[in-house]
């Protein structure tokens, strides 16, 4: 197996679901975090033990809302973290909604390891964070980001999401506009999509809720990607954008189809073999049998699957296609390669294909699945 150099750590704990969320995710349950740290600790610390990981190069703490938790709660975690051992200027980023943004909070995470921030900021507009059920305001989102910065966090990342219903062009790019007058190192952007099993899912099947279509969006992503080209981003993954240096390395490391860790209720581990081939498996995903399985097992793995070094190249095309500056991957996928550039979706050069502008778009829509 090779060495392991990423961990991805899952906090499934929301004070409020959002009705376009489909992550694993659980309000009301706040209580369970004192366990579940408790939880993720052991099965942390038992993985390292297992499993070839470390040094880590990439830690990414996600969610739900992983900036719930007190500075006590992820100095613990942290600290297995360390015990695999961190190496040198290793990025570890840490997912937070605005309102938990305080200076104390800042203090804390970067006391405890954290040195790249990501904030859920997705829209300033009123009535776009109304719609979707966001808990702070347009001004709290701005006033974190200022937090953050003036705290010491010299890599924030914004998280934004566009085509939600009634923001148009000009409203989109105003939020935008304010967000980069902030200084921010890194800017995803994200179309709204409407997942079936969600509540908002529920509104566009009766009718209650009318998404915008597929030209308005794709004017508000082409906006987009024009402005942050014009402020010096370099647009380097279809969602992606960043000013030079500050690439997520722990998302690069997944694109590139590195092997990852993952701990934490319905985290994702991709392990690869010598080989060639690709082990995925997952743990399960409700909070309260995560931290049973751990206390009696120490482990919480729900289903694994190997794919052969035939699926794991077309899955590594697959994924590594959504990198603007092109791949390798597909390049043991001939006649494929040949049909879609013949469509006008990729191009070859100095030996990379890449996404024409039309295969963005098409990627952006479907998940990138040309090669599967």
């Amino acid at each position: 197996m090779e060495r392991i150099h990423s961990l991805y750590l899952h906090v499934p704990f929301c004070t409020w679901v959002c009705k376009y969320c489909d992550f694993n995710a659980y309000a009301v349950l706040e209580g369970l975090i004192p366990p579940y740290v408790d939880a993720l600790s052991r099965e942390i610390e038992l993985a390292g033990a297992m499993l070839p990981v470390g040094p880590l190069k990439t830690v990414f703490i996600g969610g739900g809302t992983p900036s719930l938790l007190t500075t006590p709660q992820l100095q613990q975690v942290m600290e297995r973290v360390g015990a695999i051992g961190l190496a040198p200027e290793a990025e570890v980023t840490l997912e937070a909604n605005p309102s938990n943004v305080t200076a104390a909070n800042v203090e804390g995470w970067l006391a405890a390891g954290v040195n790249r921030l990501s904030i859920g900021v997705q829209s300033l507009q009123p009535d776009a964070l109304r719609f979707l059920e966001r808990l702070h305001s347009g001004s709290d989102a701005i006033a974190a980001i200022g937090t953050a910065r003036a705290g010491g966090f010299a890599n924030v990342n914004a998280d934004l999401l566009y085509g939600v219903p009634g923001v148009n062009v000009s409203a989109w790019l105003k939020t935008l506009e304010a967000v980069l007058a902030e200084g921010v190192q890194h800017l995803s952007a994200y179309e709204l999509t409407v997942e079936s099993t969600t509540r908002l899912g529920q509104e566009v099947r009766t009718g209650l809720v009318r998404m915008p279509g597929a030209d308005d969006q794709l004017d508000q992503y082409w906006s987009a990607a024009a402005r942050l080209d014009a402020a010096g981003y370099a647009h380097y993954e279809i969602s992606n954008w960043a000013r030079p240096g500050f690439a997520s390395r722990h998302n690069l490391a997944a694109w590139q189809y590195q092997p990852y860790l993952g701990c934490g209720a319905g985290a994702h581990s991709m392990f690869r073999g010598e080989e060639g081939s690709t082990q995925r498996r997952w743990n399960l995903k409700g909070p309260h049998a995560y931290i049973r399985r751990i206390t009696d097992d120490g482990q919480a793995i729900d289903a694994s699957e190997v794919l052969s070094a035939e699926r794991a190249r077309g899955e590594a095309a697959m994924i590594g296609i959504r990198l603007l500056d092109g791949t390798t991957a597909a390049r043991a996928f001939p006649s494929q390669r040949q049909q879609l550039v013949g469509a006008g979706l990729l191009i070859e050069a100095d030996g990379q294909v890449r996404l024409t502008r039309r295969g963005v778009e098409l990627a952006n829509q479907v998940g990138a699945a040309f090669l599967a």
